[in-house]
Protein backbone atom coordinates (compact mmCIF):
# COMPACT_ATOMS: atom_id res chain seq x y z
CA UNK A 1 0.00 0.00 0.00
CA UNK A 2 1.25 3.47 -0.64
CA UNK A 3 0.58 6.29 1.30
CA UNK A 4 0.55 10.00 -0.40
CA UNK A 5 1.78 12.89 0.90
CA UNK A 6 1.00 16.02 -0.74
CA UNK A 7 4.36 18.18 -0.86
CA UNK A 8 3.09 21.29 -3.21
CA UNK A 9 -0.05 22.65 -4.64
CA UNK A 10 -0.86 23.65 -7.92
CA UNK A 11 -3.24 26.63 -8.25
CA UNK A 12 -5.99 27.13 -10.55
CA UNK A 13 -6.16 29.90 -12.22
CA UNK A 14 -8.70 29.38 -14.91
CA UNK A 15 -10.62 26.52 -12.99
CA UNK A 16 -12.53 23.82 -15.38
CA UNK A 17 -14.58 24.81 -18.20
CA UNK A 18 -17.39 22.54 -20.04
CA UNK A 19 -16.19 20.64 -22.49
CA UNK A 20 -12.80 19.77 -20.80
CA UNK A 21 -12.09 16.05 -21.02
CA UNK A 22 -11.61 15.48 -17.95
CA UNK A 23 -15.03 17.09 -17.20
CA UNK A 24 -17.30 13.87 -17.29
CA UNK A 25 -14.94 11.72 -15.16
CA UNK A 26 -15.56 14.48 -12.05
CA UNK A 27 -18.80 14.43 -12.97
CA UNK A 28 -18.99 10.49 -12.03
CA UNK A 29 -17.37 10.60 -8.94
CA UNK A 30 -19.07 13.71 -7.77
CA UNK A 31 -22.10 11.50 -8.53
CA UNK A 32 -21.23 8.74 -6.89
CA UNK A 33 -20.90 10.54 -4.15
CA UNK A 34 -24.70 11.61 -4.15
CA UNK A 35 -25.33 8.04 -4.98
CA UNK A 36 -23.79 6.79 -1.75
CA UNK A 37 -25.91 9.45 0.43
CA UNK A 38 -29.25 8.86 -0.94
CA UNK A 39 -28.62 5.22 -0.53
CA UNK A 40 -27.70 5.33 3.15
CA UNK A 41 -30.56 7.42 3.39
CA UNK A 42 -32.66 5.25 2.15
CA UNK A 43 -31.67 2.27 3.83
CA UNK A 44 -31.60 4.35 6.99
CA UNK A 45 -35.60 6.13 6.60
CA UNK A 46 -37.14 3.05 5.12
CA UNK A 47 -39.87 5.53 4.22
CA UNK A 48 -38.87 5.97 0.65
CA UNK A 49 -40.89 4.18 -2.74
CA UNK A 50 -38.97 3.73 -5.59
CA UNK A 51 -41.06 4.14 -8.85
CA UNK A 52 -43.03 1.15 -10.12
CA UNK A 53 -40.83 0.44 -12.88
CA UNK A 54 -37.41 0.90 -11.49
CA UNK A 55 -38.46 -1.17 -8.14
CA UNK A 56 -36.99 -4.28 -9.34
CA UNK A 57 -33.45 -2.79 -10.12
CA UNK A 58 -33.75 -0.33 -7.08
CA UNK A 59 -32.97 2.15 -9.38
CA UNK A 60 -33.23 5.88 -8.02
CA UNK A 61 -30.78 8.22 -10.20
CA UNK A 62 -29.07 8.31 -13.48
CA UNK A 63 -26.62 10.73 -14.99
CA UNK A 64 -25.35 11.21 -18.22
CA UNK A 65 -22.55 14.26 -19.33
CA UNK A 66 -23.25 16.82 -16.58
CA UNK A 67 -27.16 16.06 -16.28
CA UNK A 68 -29.10 13.93 -13.72
CA UNK A 69 -32.24 12.51 -13.37
CA UNK A 70 -34.26 10.99 -9.94
CA UNK A 71 -37.10 8.75 -10.04
CA UNK A 72 -39.21 7.79 -7.00
CA UNK A 73 -43.45 7.54 -6.35
CA UNK A 74 -44.93 11.12 -6.34
CA UNK A 75 -45.21 10.93 -2.25
CA UNK A 76 -44.18 13.50 0.54
CA UNK A 77 -41.81 11.09 1.78
CA UNK A 78 -39.53 10.21 -1.05
CA UNK A 79 -39.36 14.10 -2.02
CA UNK A 80 -38.59 15.31 0.93
CA UNK A 81 -35.54 12.26 1.34
CA UNK A 82 -34.29 13.03 -2.34
CA UNK A 83 -34.28 16.96 -0.44
CA UNK A 84 -32.60 16.02 2.32
CA UNK A 85 -29.70 14.43 0.21
CA UNK A 86 -29.47 17.28 -2.30
CA UNK A 87 -28.81 19.39 0.45
CA UNK A 88 -26.20 17.68 2.27
CA UNK A 89 -24.42 16.95 -1.52
CA UNK A 90 -24.24 20.59 -1.41
CA UNK A 91 -22.46 21.06 1.47
CA UNK A 92 -19.70 18.60 0.97
CA UNK A 93 -19.15 19.75 -2.53
CA UNK A 94 -20.17 22.99 -2.87
CA UNK A 95 -22.22 21.73 -5.89
CA UNK A 96 -26.12 23.56 -5.78
CA UNK A 97 -28.85 21.85 -8.20
CA UNK A 98 -29.87 25.08 -10.78
CA UNK A 99 -33.51 25.86 -9.90
CA UNK A 100 -34.07 27.68 -13.08
CA UNK A 101 -33.11 24.82 -15.25
CA UNK A 102 -34.12 21.47 -12.99
CA UNK A 103 -37.95 20.32 -13.83
CA UNK A 104 -40.10 17.85 -11.71
CA UNK A 105 -42.09 16.01 -13.78
CA UNK A 106 -45.59 14.35 -12.95
CA UNK A 107 -47.41 11.60 -14.48
CA UNK A 108 -51.48 11.99 -14.31
CA UNK A 109 -52.55 9.68 -11.42
CA UNK A 110 -50.29 12.31 -9.60
CA UNK A 111 -51.08 15.29 -10.95
CA UNK A 112 -53.30 16.07 -7.35
CA UNK A 113 -50.52 16.24 -5.49
CA UNK A 114 -49.05 19.16 -7.89
CA UNK A 115 -49.81 21.70 -5.33
CA UNK A 116 -47.48 19.12 -2.34
CA UNK A 117 -44.89 18.45 -3.73
CA UNK A 118 -43.57 21.56 -6.42
CA UNK A 119 -42.94 23.53 -2.71
CA UNK A 120 -41.26 20.63 -1.75
CA UNK A 121 -38.01 21.09 -4.34
CA UNK A 122 -38.63 24.53 -5.63
CA UNK A 123 -38.41 23.58 -9.00
CA UNK A 124 -40.45 24.44 -12.62
CA UNK A 125 -43.16 21.95 -13.34
CA UNK A 126 -42.26 19.91 -16.67
CA UNK A 127 -43.95 17.82 -19.14
CA UNK A 128 -43.31 14.88 -21.34
CA UNK A 129 -41.62 14.46 -23.89
CA UNK A 130 -38.59 16.13 -22.33
CA UNK A 131 -36.40 17.57 -24.19
CA UNK A 132 -32.66 16.72 -23.91
CA UNK A 133 -29.97 18.12 -25.75
CA UNK A 134 -32.39 20.32 -28.11
CA UNK A 135 -34.24 16.88 -28.68
CA UNK A 136 -37.48 15.12 -26.91
CA UNK A 137 -36.74 12.17 -24.79
CA UNK A 138 -39.15 9.63 -26.69
CA UNK A 139 -39.54 5.61 -26.24
CA UNK A 140 -42.32 5.66 -29.49
CA UNK A 141 -42.37 6.78 -32.61
CA UNK A 142 -41.66 10.98 -33.30
CA UNK A 143 -44.82 12.50 -33.83
CA UNK A 144 -45.81 15.70 -35.98
CA UNK A 145 -46.42 17.78 -32.59
CA UNK A 146 -42.70 16.18 -31.30
CA UNK A 147 -41.39 17.64 -34.61
CA UNK A 148 -43.36 21.54 -34.35
CA UNK A 149 -39.50 22.73 -32.43
CA UNK A 150 -37.57 22.12 -35.56
CA UNK A 151 -39.65 24.30 -37.81
CA UNK A 152 -40.30 26.93 -34.80
CA UNK A 153 -35.85 26.93 -34.84
CA UNK A 154 -36.20 27.19 -38.76
CA UNK A 155 -38.48 29.91 -38.46
CA UNK A 156 -36.35 31.86 -35.88
CA UNK A 157 -33.61 31.76 -37.89
CA UNK A 158 -35.06 32.75 -40.82
CA UNK A 159 -36.44 35.56 -39.61
CA UNK A 160 -33.38 36.66 -37.55
CA UNK A 161 -31.94 37.17 -41.24
CA UNK A 162 -34.74 38.90 -42.62
CA UNK A 163 -33.12 42.80 -42.09
CA UNK A 164 -29.99 41.62 -43.79
CA UNK A 165 -29.25 41.69 -47.62
CA UNK A 166 -28.15 38.59 -48.19
CA UNK A 167 -27.59 37.34 -52.14
CA UNK A 168 -28.80 34.35 -53.86
CA UNK A 169 -25.15 32.55 -52.72
CA UNK A 170 -25.46 34.11 -49.31
CA UNK A 171 -28.75 32.45 -48.86
CA UNK A 172 -27.98 29.38 -50.33
CA UNK A 173 -24.38 28.76 -47.77
CA UNK A 174 -26.47 29.76 -44.53
CA UNK A 175 -29.22 27.00 -45.29
CA UNK A 176 -25.99 24.39 -46.54
CA UNK A 177 -24.20 25.39 -42.79
CA UNK A 178 -26.90 26.77 -40.77
CA UNK A 179 -30.62 25.68 -41.52
CA UNK A 180 -29.80 22.33 -43.05
CA UNK A 181 -27.71 21.13 -40.23
CA UNK A 182 -30.65 21.64 -37.59
CA UNK A 183 -32.97 18.88 -39.65
CA UNK A 184 -29.31 16.77 -40.09
CA UNK A 185 -29.28 16.79 -36.41
CA UNK A 186 -33.09 15.42 -35.84
CA UNK A 187 -32.43 12.88 -38.37
CA UNK A 188 -29.17 11.67 -36.67
CA UNK A 189 -31.79 10.28 -33.72
CA UNK A 190 -35.56 10.41 -34.97
CA UNK A 191 -36.89 8.89 -38.21
CA UNK A 192 -38.95 12.41 -39.43
CA UNK A 193 -42.26 12.03 -40.54
CA UNK A 194 -42.69 12.57 -44.47
CA UNK A 195 -45.07 15.83 -43.79
CA UNK A 196 -42.43 17.74 -41.55
CA UNK A 197 -39.91 17.23 -44.52
CA UNK A 198 -41.35 18.52 -46.70
CA UNK A 199 -42.60 21.24 -44.47
CA UNK A 200 -38.89 21.83 -43.65
CA UNK A 201 -38.21 21.62 -47.65
CA UNK A 202 -40.86 24.21 -48.27
CA UNK A 203 -39.07 26.84 -45.72
CA UNK A 204 -35.58 26.27 -47.36
CA UNK A 205 -36.96 26.32 -50.72
CA UNK A 206 -38.76 30.20 -50.11
CA UNK A 207 -36.19 31.36 -48.05
CA UNK A 208 -33.34 30.61 -50.98
CA UNK A 209 -35.73 32.40 -54.02
CA UNK A 210 -37.71 35.11 -51.68
CA UNK A 211 -34.93 35.41 -48.37
CA UNK A 212 -38.02 34.50 -46.18
CA UNK A 213 -40.58 31.48 -44.69
CA UNK A 214 -43.56 32.98 -46.56
CA UNK A 215 -45.31 30.33 -48.38
CA UNK A 216 -45.93 31.41 -52.41
CA UNK A 217 -44.84 31.69 -55.97
CA UNK A 218 -41.31 33.81 -56.43
CA UNK A 219 -40.41 35.41 -59.33
CA UNK A 220 -36.89 33.94 -60.68
CA UNK A 221 -34.39 35.09 -63.55
CA UNK A 222 -33.95 31.52 -64.87
CA UNK A 223 -31.77 33.08 -67.40
CA UNK A 224 -29.37 34.24 -64.60
CA UNK A 225 -29.36 30.78 -62.70
CA UNK A 226 -29.82 28.28 -65.10
CA UNK A 227 -26.15 26.81 -63.79
CA UNK A 228 -26.46 23.51 -66.40
CA UNK A 229 -25.89 25.91 -69.27
CA UNK A 230 -23.14 27.48 -68.00
CA UNK A 231 -20.88 24.98 -66.00
CA UNK A 232 -22.14 21.97 -67.77
CA UNK A 233 -22.84 22.54 -71.64
CA UNK A 234 -21.07 25.83 -71.74
CA UNK A 235 -23.52 26.96 -73.76
CA UNK A 236 -23.13 23.99 -76.42
CA UNK A 237 -26.13 21.93 -76.84
CA UNK A 238 -27.81 19.17 -74.55
CA UNK A 239 -28.07 16.86 -77.96
CA UNK A 240 -24.43 17.28 -79.03
CA UNK A 241 -22.57 17.57 -75.42
CA UNK A 242 -19.94 14.54 -74.75
CA UNK A 243 -21.32 11.80 -72.97
CA UNK A 244 -17.77 11.16 -71.21
CA UNK A 245 -17.49 13.60 -68.64
CA UNK A 246 -18.84 15.09 -65.26
CA UNK A 247 -19.96 13.47 -62.61
CA UNK A 248 -22.02 9.94 -62.84
CA UNK A 249 -24.76 11.32 -62.32
CA UNK A 250 -24.81 13.70 -65.07
CA UNK A 251 -23.33 11.21 -67.85
CA UNK A 252 -26.38 9.10 -67.43
CA UNK A 253 -28.97 11.67 -67.70
CA UNK A 254 -27.18 12.91 -71.19
CA UNK A 255 -27.03 9.21 -72.06
CA UNK A 256 -31.04 9.34 -71.60
CA UNK A 257 -31.42 11.45 -74.56
CA UNK A 258 -31.50 8.81 -77.12
CA UNK A 259 -34.69 7.74 -75.16
CA UNK A 260 -36.16 11.00 -75.09
CA UNK A 261 -35.06 12.23 -78.71
CA UNK A 262 -38.27 10.65 -80.73
CA UNK A 263 -40.55 12.53 -78.19
CA UNK A 264 -39.19 15.79 -79.04
CA UNK A 265 -40.21 17.99 -82.14
CA UNK A 266 -38.64 21.14 -83.18
CA UNK A 267 -40.66 23.68 -84.53
CA UNK A 268 -38.87 26.05 -86.59
CA UNK A 269 -40.06 30.09 -86.10
CA UNK A 270 -37.78 32.57 -86.00
CA UNK A 271 -34.72 30.33 -85.70
CA UNK A 272 -33.49 32.49 -83.02
CA UNK A 273 -33.22 30.61 -79.88
CA UNK A 274 -32.30 27.02 -82.07
CA UNK A 275 -28.80 26.02 -82.97
CA UNK A 276 -27.54 25.66 -86.18
CA UNK A 277 -25.78 22.64 -85.98
CA UNK A 278 -26.16 21.53 -82.61
CA UNK A 279 -29.99 21.03 -82.32
CA UNK A 280 -31.82 17.96 -83.92
CA UNK A 281 -34.21 20.52 -85.97
CA UNK A 282 -33.65 18.58 -88.93
CA UNK A 283 -35.34 15.09 -89.92
CA UNK A 284 -31.43 13.99 -90.05
CA UNK A 285 -30.92 14.89 -86.32
CA UNK A 286 -27.53 17.27 -85.43
CA UNK A 287 -26.02 18.00 -88.10
CA UNK A 288 -23.05 18.50 -86.72
CA UNK A 289 -22.46 14.76 -86.22
CA UNK A 290 -24.03 13.95 -89.65
CA UNK A 291 -21.89 16.30 -91.70
CA UNK A 292 -18.71 18.06 -89.22
CA UNK A 293 -17.59 20.01 -91.81
CA UNK A 294 -20.39 21.65 -92.34
CA UNK A 295 -19.50 25.13 -90.61
CA UNK A 296 -16.41 25.51 -93.06
CA UNK A 297 -18.21 24.37 -95.62
CA UNK A 298 -21.24 27.08 -95.11
CA UNK A 299 -18.58 29.56 -94.21
CA UNK A 300 -20.80 29.68 -90.74
CA UNK A 301 -19.65 29.33 -87.41
CA UNK A 302 -20.14 26.11 -85.14
CA UNK A 303 -22.36 28.29 -82.57
CA UNK A 304 -24.18 30.14 -85.56
CA UNK A 305 -27.98 30.30 -85.08
CA UNK A 306 -30.72 28.80 -86.89
CA UNK A 307 -32.16 32.52 -88.18
CA UNK A 308 -28.54 33.04 -89.98
CA UNK A 309 -30.33 30.53 -92.80
CA UNK A 310 -34.09 32.00 -92.27
CA UNK A 311 -34.95 35.25 -94.32
CA UNK A 312 -38.47 36.42 -94.64
CA UNK A 313 -39.86 33.39 -93.14
CA UNK A 314 -37.93 31.29 -95.97
CA UNK A 315 -34.95 29.28 -95.82
CA UNK A 316 -32.02 31.09 -97.44
CA UNK A 317 -28.76 28.75 -97.00
CA UNK A 318 -25.15 30.28 -98.58
CA UNK A 319 -23.81 28.76 -101.76
CA UNK A 320 -22.49 25.04 -100.61
CA UNK A 321 -19.98 23.67 -102.55
CA UNK A 322 -19.05 20.41 -100.61
CA UNK A 323 -21.09 17.24 -102.48
CA UNK A 324 -21.55 16.22 -99.11
CA UNK A 325 -23.10 18.74 -97.21
CA UNK A 326 -25.05 19.46 -100.29
CA UNK A 327 -27.34 17.11 -98.87
CA UNK A 328 -28.16 19.20 -95.89
CA UNK A 329 -30.66 21.75 -97.97
CA UNK A 330 -32.64 18.75 -98.99
CA UNK A 331 -35.92 17.49 -97.15
CA UNK A 332 -36.12 20.91 -94.77
CA UNK A 333 -38.71 21.02 -92.65
CA UNK A 334 -41.52 23.78 -93.12
CA UNK A 335 -40.97 27.39 -91.41
CA UNK A 336 -44.30 28.63 -89.51
CA UNK A 337 -42.65 31.81 -88.08
CA UNK A 338 -43.28 33.75 -84.70
CA UNK A 339 -41.80 31.67 -81.79
CA UNK A 340 -39.39 28.94 -82.05
CA UNK A 341 -41.50 25.69 -80.07
CA UNK A 342 -39.70 22.49 -78.79
CA UNK A 343 -43.27 19.79 -78.57
CA UNK A 344 -43.30 17.03 -76.60
CA UNK A 345 -45.22 13.80 -78.52
CA UNK A 346 -44.66 11.58 -76.04
CA UNK A 347 -46.94 9.60 -73.65
CA UNK A 348 -49.41 12.15 -71.53
CA UNK A 349 -49.76 14.70 -74.31
CA UNK A 350 -47.62 16.99 -72.55
CA UNK A 351 -44.20 17.26 -70.40
CA UNK A 352 -43.72 15.57 -67.32
CA UNK A 353 -41.29 14.14 -65.18
CA UNK A 354 -43.52 11.17 -65.24
CA UNK A 355 -44.03 11.27 -68.67
CA UNK A 356 -40.12 11.27 -69.38
CA UNK A 357 -39.59 8.27 -66.65
CA UNK A 358 -42.06 6.38 -68.80
CA UNK A 359 -40.11 6.70 -72.18
CA UNK A 360 -37.34 5.46 -70.32
CA UNK A 361 -39.08 2.70 -68.50
CA UNK A 362 -42.89 1.60 -69.93
CA UNK A 363 -45.08 0.05 -67.42
CA UNK A 364 -46.58 -3.02 -68.88
CA UNK A 365 -49.76 -4.11 -68.61
CA UNK A 366 -51.74 -3.57 -65.26
CA UNK A 367 -52.75 -7.00 -63.80
CA UNK A 368 -56.26 -6.70 -62.17
CA UNK A 369 -55.62 -9.42 -59.74
CA UNK A 370 -53.48 -7.38 -58.12
CA UNK A 371 -55.48 -5.46 -55.81
CA UNK A 372 -58.61 -7.96 -55.31
CA UNK A 373 -55.69 -10.14 -53.55
CA UNK A 374 -53.73 -7.49 -51.42
CA UNK A 375 -57.36 -6.73 -50.72
CA UNK A 376 -58.22 -9.93 -49.43
CA UNK A 377 -55.36 -10.49 -47.90
CA UNK A 378 -55.26 -7.36 -46.03
CA UNK A 379 -58.52 -8.58 -43.96
CA UNK A 380 -57.66 -12.53 -43.44
CA UNK A 381 -54.01 -12.13 -42.48
CA UNK A 382 -54.47 -10.71 -38.89
CA UNK A 383 -53.27 -10.96 -35.85
CA UNK A 384 -50.48 -13.16 -34.44
CA UNK A 385 -51.04 -16.39 -35.31
CA UNK A 386 -48.04 -18.62 -36.74
CA UNK A 387 -50.14 -19.23 -40.20
CA UNK A 388 -50.78 -15.72 -40.84
CA UNK A 389 -47.63 -14.55 -39.50
CA UNK A 390 -46.21 -16.75 -42.29
CA UNK A 391 -48.52 -15.89 -45.15
CA UNK A 392 -47.15 -11.99 -44.52
CA UNK A 393 -43.58 -13.01 -44.43
CA UNK A 394 -44.15 -14.64 -47.93
CA UNK A 395 -45.84 -11.59 -49.13
CA UNK A 396 -43.06 -9.48 -47.96
CA UNK A 397 -40.27 -11.95 -49.94
CA UNK A 398 -42.52 -12.03 -53.23
CA UNK A 399 -42.95 -8.24 -53.39
CA UNK A 400 -38.37 -8.10 -52.21
CA UNK A 401 -37.96 -10.56 -55.04
CA UNK A 402 -39.97 -8.39 -57.47
CA UNK A 403 -38.49 -5.26 -56.53
CA UNK A 404 -34.66 -7.03 -57.39
CA UNK A 405 -36.04 -8.14 -60.54
CA UNK A 406 -36.97 -4.73 -61.70
CA UNK A 407 -33.58 -3.42 -60.83
CA UNK A 408 -31.85 -5.85 -62.42
CA UNK A 409 -33.52 -5.15 -65.65
CA UNK A 410 -33.67 -1.93 -65.37
CA UNK A 411 -29.68 -0.96 -64.66
CA UNK A 412 -27.74 -3.92 -65.28
CA UNK A 413 -30.30 -5.16 -68.30
CA UNK A 414 -30.44 -8.50 -67.55
CA UNK A 415 -33.64 -10.71 -67.30
CA UNK A 416 -33.16 -13.91 -64.75
CA UNK A 417 -35.13 -16.73 -65.33
CA UNK A 418 -37.93 -17.78 -62.86
CA UNK A 419 -35.80 -20.40 -61.52
CA UNK A 420 -33.27 -18.15 -60.17
CA UNK A 421 -35.75 -15.52 -58.48
CA UNK A 422 -37.20 -17.98 -56.74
Amino acid sequence: MCEWGATWLLPGARGLRQGDPMSPYLFVLAMEVLTLILNQFIDQDGGFTYHWRCEDLRLFQLGFADDLLLFSKADLSSIHLFKRGLLEFAELSGLQVNTQKSHIILSRSAAVYRDMLLPILGYQEGHLPLRYLGLPLLASRLTIADCKPILQKIDDRIRGWDGIMLSFTGRLQLIKSVLTALQVYWAMAFILPKSIIKEIEKRLSSFLWKGSSEVGYAKVSWRQVDWVIHYRLRNASIWTVSDCTGSWSWRKLVRLRVNLRPCITYRVGSGDSFSLWHDPWHDLGPLITSFPLGPQHTGTLSSAPLSLVIRDDRWNWPHITDMESIDITHDLPAIHGGRDRIIWTGPRNSFSSAAAYEVYCPSGPKVDCWDLAIRWASTRWRGRHIVTASYRALLASLIYHIWEERNYRIFQQTDRTPALIA
